[in-house]
């Protein structure tokens, strides 16, 4: 009996230890939180609770630059011409830049088509500055919708060098509307409609340049830039292919040109035509590429050549002293190489040429470029990359310019680079 008794007693704890073990909570498995996307290539994530894949990248840049001397040859001196002035005491001889980027890029399959943000957003610190921050890129795709900023639609090849001197190609980040139709075997056609104030060269104020032309002094109350309100966004299409040999795009543009002199309400449609192609070389080393570009404008100059730049000035119309409204006209040309020496090392070499043709008044100070000016630009690199992201560049630049009124000028800069890319 006692035994019976301590079998069933043993029998009940076995039961109330079990129930009470069955209570207790269950650790849960490891999860991982963030999982790898690899849909759209290296880099992108899960944004936890979401289908929505994120990469988070950059790049911090180190620039270093040394300016030779500035030289104006004075063509008024007598008729062989002389040197005239050079870079003074006050400028200066050499720069540096510190550039940190921050890039986010999100994508998601929707039933229409991928749904893309991309943000691009930069500090820079130079030596003759302060920090500043700039939205470089801003925009939204959804299928072949494009909306936001970005680089305009009309651009195509930018060059194979660092171009610390601006060359003559069609380089400049604006806000767009716009669609691109993918016809299937690397062919695709846009249309965009652009904001045209981010494209505008300036209408030039007869009487501003007739005052500064005699007294070398800035008039008091009298305009320089005339330019009328923005009444009509630019309109940019082009036609590209992108395939094995390399890539090529035929673009056009149309720019408001309007006065806003005194009242006036003159105006004119300018714009732009363009053309470019570039072509793989792998029968010489992997990754060498030569390119060619050429671009017209009648009133949208920007298309062709980038805003002011040191001795030189380029407007996309002028109001003449007799009153008449003028368009600038304007054309440019260039070409440029990429070659691997090593797959860790490489040389590019681009070279424009643009000329400007517009109002001979156009004067932006005495002694300076006045009117139609041709412009030449050089610019040479080697780059080595030690490690992957990671590269070491030095290049020079090299400018000249010719006006048809006024002094010629050159200049030349160098430039040495450290550039991390993640």
């Amino acid at each position: 009996m006692k035994i019976k008794s301590l079998l069933l007693g043993a029998a009940g704890a076995l039961a109330i230890t079990g129930a009470q073990a069955a209570d207790l909570p269950v650790a849960p498995e490891p999860v991982d939180y963030v999982r790898v996307c690899d849909a759209f290539g290296t880099g992108f994530f899960y944004i936890p609770g979401t289908e929505t894949c994120l990469r988070v990248g950059g790049r911090i840049r180190a620039d270093y630059y040394v300016w030779g001397n500035e030289v104006t040859y004075d063509r008024s001196a007598n008729a062989l011409g002389s040197f005239g002035s050079s870079r003074g005491r006050n400028a200066n001889y050499s720069s540096t830049r510190a550039r940190a980027y921050l890039r986010l890029d999100s994508r998601t399959n929707t039933e229409f088509g991928l749904l893309r943000t991309y943000a691009q957003v930069y500090w820079t610190a130079d030596s003759y500055g302060g920090t500043n921050t700039t939205m470089d890129y801003g925009f939204i795709q959804w299928g072949g919708l494009t909306a936001g900023r970005t680089d305009s639609f009309f651009q195509f090849w930018t060059g194979a060098t660092y171009e610390k001197l601006d060359n003559s190609l069609q380089d400049s980040d604006t806000n767009v509307l716009a669609y691109t139709a993918a016809f299937g075997n690397g062919f695709s056609a846009s249309v965009s409609i652009e904001d045209g104030t981010y494209s505008r060269m300036g209408v030039l104020n007869g009487r501003w340049s007739r005052f500064v032309s005699a007294t070398g002094a800035i008039p008091a109350g009298v305009p320089m830039d005339a330019y009328g309100g923005h009444w009509w966004p630019d309109l940019v299409a082009n036609l590209n292919v992108s395939q094995g040999w390399g890539s090529a795009q035929v673009m056009a543009a149309l720019h408001d040109v309007r006065d806003g002199i005194g009242g006036r309400d003159d105006s004119e449609l300018g714009w732009a035509v363009g053309a470019g192609v570039i072509f793989n070389l792998p029968m010489i080393a992997a990754g060498d590429t030569i390119a060619l570009q050429a671009a017209y404008a009648d009133g949208a100059t920007s298309y062709v050549t980038p805003s002011t730049n040191g001795w030189r000035t380029a407007y996309d119309a002028a109001r003449r002293l007799g009153g008449d409204f003028v368009t600038t006209e304007a054309w440019s040309i260039g070409g440029g190489f990429t070659h691997y020496w090593m797959p860790n090392l490489s040389s590019g070499l681009t070279v424009t040429y643009a000329n400007i043709d517009q109002w001979d008044g156009i004067c932006v100070a005495p002694r300076r470029g006045c009117g139609d000016f041709d412009e030449w630009d050089i610019q040479g690199n080697l780059v080595w990359s030690p490690a992957s992201g990671f590269e070491i560049g030095v290049e020079v630049d090299y400018e000249y310019v010719e006006p048809d009124v006024g002094d010629e000028h050159d200049d030349v800069v160098g430039l040495l680079r450290f550039q991390r890319t993640f």
